[in-house]
């Protein structure tokens, strides 16, 4: 295959939404090139765009050729020439798969397919609004201000520059300076290393730990884990400060978050004195609220290094945040290498033009993406261990396998091409019950994901699997029928046939000694055992208490504060999506999800961010949409609600490391 995958800024692709005041309104998509610039008819465009078209669209300016979720194909009606003031071609889609309500809703990335097959690609200009005339840029997006209060009183000095804020602390007395380091009994060496490498790796700053002729010395206390056993919850820790020594109480989990917690005591101290100082007398006793304090990164969607990866987990471990999960497979790519099954990594792991797999989510031409070796992962599993986070990953199934099933084409039923369309525009993307094949794979891929993780949680998907996701597949519907899994009709009820698939996978992991997690529609269709699975309530706070009524235990993670691909505000330039509305840091921070929870608040056992990649298409994309949220997550996945001060956050979470940019995307 001929191509030329060569960028060409000569080509630029703008867009347009035009408020029609119908329900999704109009784009029109406006293709610039030098004047005189010419293409035949025979000429398609490639772009990728959030907001699709519709099938069987009337497109103004072009004939809709093909479209597989957010690729699109156009062809012109006839040969295009650019006229004196660089118009090539212009484009009207007159409906919408839904209305955009941001810059980043439009096309992100773009190509020309030329008659022998070669590409060349397209600058594309974010989507501006009809009567915009600003000339908005995606580097102006990354940077939008966020929408903030500022109605509460600035917060006095002096304070713990501490994230997530201790839950009580009494300083008698301030130093009137930060110590220059400290010195370690023997008892602390080991963990004061890891903290200390975790320090250099986030600030490549001198560590506070470990100088023994520091006047001030940190030794474990006689009783050691003693205030952990007395609490509720591991990893309580108790600080204290006397003029030349702090003493620690806490059990193993205690002792890491102890040493975080001075060292951002420290740091503070030492870079914003004005505000923050160091305790000369006083104690903290600290202890986590919730078990679970989770987020979750997609790297289907984007992929991420396992270098970038792992300065993830560093960021987590700073924020004393301890379960991280870890959604490796989706429509967009499988990124797990499989001994079993290669080609889900030779072939799915891969998107780009003339690929199995087409460019998604802000790729172009050229090849895209990548995996993690079953070594790599092996790496990221002892440094995760090493900063006291376990690893919960994820192969999402029976829906989101459009990568699994282009990759392996036993996996597919063309018959089942009748099917619904999933919310992402994917049509047969669901593992199908009426194959062989299928069975196979739900064995064999979770029994190597078992082997593989050696962390007592297990994530099986169960999301977005569209009502009659098999219609038209024979051997789905006999298998429906001979299950008993109808609907009051008598047809096949496609989540009464997720739940038996999941079942499956459940009791597969149960005989390797897992613990299934699983998205809030496997209780759907009869569902998952609640004695067995534990639930996350995405959709809304609501869905928690509806799962909870069923006797579930839920980790909650809400769209509308917890996801991070969220828009931070209404404003057009503030990237992100806003199904679920908008959420602005403060928003994210005051939510409180015990108290959304009501009666069964004891069925909760943690709260956790979500990112999803679709928008996350640079490394400053990514800073700005998730931080500082991930540390409004992780203070109230720890501090008590009573405790916490928006005024405060604002202060403390200016010392919280970002994803750096200079690690390899």
């Amino acid at each position: 295959m001929a191509r030329s995958d060569q960028k060409n800024t000569d080509l630029l692709l703008r867009s347009k939404w035009i408020d029609d005041n119908s329900k999704t309104g109009q784009m029109v998509l406006s293709l610039l090139a030098p004047p005189d610039a010419a293409f035949p008819a025979t000429v398609r465009l490639a772009y990728t765009a959030i907001t699709r078209i519709p099938p069987e669209t009337e497109l103004i300016g072009a004939h809709y050729i093909a479209r597989t979720a957010n690729y699109h194909e156009l062809q012109p009606l006839a040969p295009l020439k650019a006229g004196p003031d660089g118009l090539l071609w212009q484009i009207t889609i007159p409906v919408l798969s839904h209305k955009p309500n941001h810059c980043t809703d439009g096309p992100s990335s773009a190509f020309l397919i030329l008659p022998d097959n070669s590409t060349i690609d397209i600058d594309c200009d974010p989507l501006r609004p009809e009567n915009e005339t600003a000339e908005g840029s995606d580097e102006q997006a990354d940077v939008a201000t966020k929408a903030e209060p500022s109605s509460q009183t600035a917060p006095t000095a002096p304070m713990l520059a501490m994230l997530p804020m201790p839950n009580q602390s009494s300083v008698a007395a301030w130093r009137e300076a930060a110590p220059s380091a400290f010195a370690l009994d023997e008892s602390l060496k080991d963990v004061g290393d890891r903290v200390n490498a975790l320090y250099i790796r986030l600030f490549g700053e001198k560590p506070p730990f470990g100088e023994a002729s520091s006047s001030i010395t940190l030794r474990l206390a006689t009783d050691g884990g003693q205030r952990a056993k007395d609490d509720a919850r591991a990893g309580a820790y108790r600080l204290t400060f006397s003029d030349k020594e702090i003493v620690i109480n806490a059990d193993d989990k205690g002792i890491f978050y102890a040493l975080i917690a001075l060292a951002q005591i420290w740091r503070g101290a030492q870079k914003e004195p004005a505000l923050f100082a160091f305790p000369a007398n006083g104690t903290i006793e600290d202890w986590p609220i919730h078990d679970w304090r989770g987020m979750h990164l997609d790297v289907s969607r984007q992929f991420y290094s396992a270098e970038t990866v792992t300065a993830f987990l560093d960021c987590l471990a700073w924020h004393r945040l301890n379960h991280f999960h870890w959604h490796l497979t989706d429509d967009e790519g499988w990124r797990l290498e499989s001994k079993i099954y290669p080609h889900l990594t030779e072939i799915g792991a891969w998107r780009g033009h003339g690929l199995a797999l087409l460019p998604q989510h802000g790729a172009g031409a050229a090849r895209y993406g990548g995996f993690y070796t079953q070594e790599q992962v092996r790496d990221i599993l002892a440094h995760a261990a090493s900063l006291q986070i376990d690893v919960m990953p994820e192969v999402d199934v029976p829906g989101h396998c459009h990568a699994a099933m282009m990759a392996l084409p036993e996996l597919i039923d063309p018959s089942a091409m009748q099917g619904n369309a999933s919310v992402q525009g994917y049509v047969n993307n669901a593992l199908n019950p009426g194959l062989g094949a299928t069975w196979l794979f739900l064995e064999s891929i979770f029994g190597e994901l078992a082997d593989l993780f050696p962390g007592a949680c297990v994530h099986i998907g169960g999301d977005e699997v569209p009502h009659g996701a098999w219609v038209g597949s024979r051997g789905a519907n006999s298998w429906a029928k001979a299950k008993g899994l109808l609907d009051t009709d008598g047809k096949p009820d496609s989540m009464k046939m997720q739940a038996a698939i999941l079942r499956f996978v459940v009791n597969r992991l149960e005989d390797a000694g897992k613990v299934p997690f699983a998205w809030q529609e496997a209780a759907k269709g009869g569902g998952v055992d609640p004695e067995k699975v534990t639930l996350m309530a995405w959709m809304n706070a609501q869905s928690a208490r509806d799962l909870t009524d069923q006797g579930y235990r839920v980790v909650m993670c809400p769209g509308e504060v917890y996801y991070l691909d969220m828009a931070q505000s209404t404003n057009w330039q503030e990237p992100g999506l806003s199904w679920a509305g908008t959420s602005s840091p403060a928003d994210t921070y005051q939510f409180d999800a015990q108290a959304s929870l009501g009666k069964n608040k004891d069925l909760l056992v943690g709260i956790q961010g979500g990112i999803w990649s679709e928008n996350l298409i640079s490394r400053a994309r990514f800073n700005h949409m998730v931080f500082p949220r991930l540390s409004a997550i992780a203070e109230s996945a720890w501090t008590l609600p009573e405790h916490k001060q928006w005024s405060s956050f604002e202060a403390r979470q200016r010392l919280m490391p970002t994803l750096p940019e200079t690690i390899k995307a």
